[in-house]
């Protein structure tokens, strides 16, 4: 499955996983969401209202000012809850 949201869910991985460096993740974290949020939100709304929410709002519009270490603690926390509400069975 090619979907936009497991695109995103990639490239968040990707940095968490230490393949992708925090500046390339700045750089196009955003440019990113807004190319496939359309479709993300055409595949599942509530899934990708909830990774906007908790990647992006809470996560990635918090980090700027971050250490390298502390932001990707940040995003880690947050990609953590967002796989628990969607896992959890409430999407």
């Amino acid at each position: 499955m090619n979907s936009s949201i497991n695109y995103m869910m990639n490239f968040v991985k990707e940095y968490l996983d230490g393949k992708m460096e925090r500046m390339g993740f700045d750089l196009d974290f955003n440019y990113y969401l807004i190319e496939h949020y359309p479709r993300m939100e055409y595949e599942n709304s509530d899934i990708a209202e909830c990774f906007y929410f908790y990647l992006s709002q809470e996560g990635f519009d918090h980090a700027e000012n971050l250490a390298d270490h502390e932001h990707k603690k940040l995003i880690l926390k947050q990609w953590n809850e967002f796989n628990a509400v969607t896992k959890n069975g409430l999407f």
